[in-house]
């Protein structure tokens, strides 16, 4: 029986790598010659860790930071909160690793994969004070004073440090799980609704709950910003890749004047047409995603077959192993029968404790990798957006709310399943 899922679990992965028909003008890029690979930062060695945090102070010092700020804020009211913002992000996050590849060819923007410390992100070893940095001083108008931009004073929109204030003032409460973003990547069966889903809520929090410049429209001041949008990138590849015939160059909803998109849209303050940035490994979308299981630059087209390395089983089958009602409600994939898509499913295997491949000198936990009994039936709901915030982005409040009351929903139906999350422990 071993082999015989083992055959068809291959299968599958062939299947998800047939060949697409481009549509016209996305005929016509031409395949990378040279791919990078976007990782986990928490999986950087030393090296890579060294050579990107290198790359990031020397765009600061020739005041590229600030450009960035300057460019985001200026476009805001545009690509946010409606179909653009995907496809827009993905082109800023290319712009911003291209030019670190200036410093450095080598280097690719690793993404941070926040939602597996969503029970205590303020634990996670990315905002320690050898990486980025934690909360800023409230003692001193919310500077951070530790991290690769402790000493950072920035010029836009007025000359300040950078800052943070975790939650504006208030504790920092529980983000989005890596189970609420499996059921959003098995749940959304167009561009539009995935959209929707991801920008109202994973994306959103992080922003809100840092605070200072990340709670702003020149956000991307903050490093802390590139990691979280490469993380957002790195799931809507996830999402395209479990279909690519249906969705590489899917693109539906409405801009921001209720305008219905096309491909053939420019994107905002660019030359670029949404086409261009559907495919990676494609015409300037030279890179690529450890999750996307590539077999590298070779193999980075979604029109040849792709290595299908099995996704860490564990943490997938505790999900699985919930009642039918809900797999049917909230993981739809999960439920039928057969093998799902390797990318639709975004629960590592991974200790939320685990310190930073980089950091030699840091403690490994003594106690393997094991969930706290004590939290079976306790998962945590994820904080809501303030209506402020929902302002500042140009949202749709009803929209936003909707999802958020959806994923309480899920939580207090895992919790009534007498579900364990494998990612929360002892906070003793």
């Amino acid at each position: 029986m071993k082999l015989l899922a083992g055959i068809i679990g291959i299968a599958a992965c062939m299947q998800q790598a047939m060949s697409l028909t481009p549509p016209p003008g996305a005929d016509a890029l031409a395949k990378c010659s040279n791919v990078v690979v976007r990782k986990e930062i928490r999986s950087l060695s030393a090296d890579e860790w060294n050579a990107y945090r290198d790359a990031v102070t020397s765009m600061y010092n020739d005041r590229w930071i600030d450009w960035f700020g300057f460019l985001h804020e200026r476009v805001a009211s545009i690509v946010h909160s409606n179909a653009v913002f995907l496809v827009f992000h993905r082109q800023l996050t290319r712009d911003y690793e291209k030019l670190l590849q200036r410093y450095n060819p080598s280097v690719a923007v690793p993404y941070w994969n926040e939602v597996l410390n969503y029970q205590n992100p303020p634990s996670s070893p990315v905002l320690s004070d050898n990486y980025f940095g934690g909360n800023g001083d409230e003692a001193n108008d919310g500077c951070v004073t530790t991290g690769i931009a402790k000493d950072w004073t920035l010029v836009f929109p007025q000359t300040h440090c950078l800052r943070r204030k975790y939650g504006e003032g208030m504790s920092m409460k529980s983000w989005y799980s890596p189970e609420f973003v499996t059921s959003i990547l098995q749940s959304s069966g167009t561009y539009a609704d995935f959209r929707s889903g991801l920008e109202n809520t994973v994306h959103g929090l992080p922003h809100l709950s840092l605070g200072g410049d990340m709670n702003t429209m020149h956000s991307p001041m903050d490093p802390v910003f590139w990691l979280h949008h490469a993380n957002v990138d790195r799931l809507y590849a996830q999402w395209q890749a479990a279909d690519p015939e249906k969705r590489t160059y899917e693109y539906n909803g409405y801009d921001i004047q209720n305008k219905a998109v096309s491909l053939d849209d420019y994107l905002t303050s660019t030359t670029t047409h949404v086409y261009e940035v559907m495919r990676l490994g494609y015409g300037d979308m030279c890179y690529t995603y450890d999750t996307l299981q590539s077999g590298g630059a070779s193999s980075n087209s979604l029109s040849r077959r792709q290595k299908c390395i099995p996704r860490p089983t564990k943490a997938t089958q505790t999900i699985k192993s919930l009642p039918k009602t809900v797999l049917a409600k909230y993981y739809p994939s999960f439920a039928k029968a057969g093998v799902s898509s390797v990318f639709e499913s975004d629960l590592p295997d991974i200790d939320p404790r685990k310190p930073m491949a980089s950091d030699t000198n840091a403690t490994v936990p003594a106690t393997p990798w094991k969930p706290s009994e004590k939290m079976r039936g306790r998962m945590p709901k994820p904080a809501t957006l303030t209506d402020e915030y929902i302002e500042m982005m140009y949202g749709n409040k009803s929209e936003v709310r909707a999802w958020e009351q959806l994923a309480a929903e899920m939580v207090d139906e895992l919790n009534a399943a007498n579900y364990l999350s494998p990612y929360l422990y002892d906070k003793d």
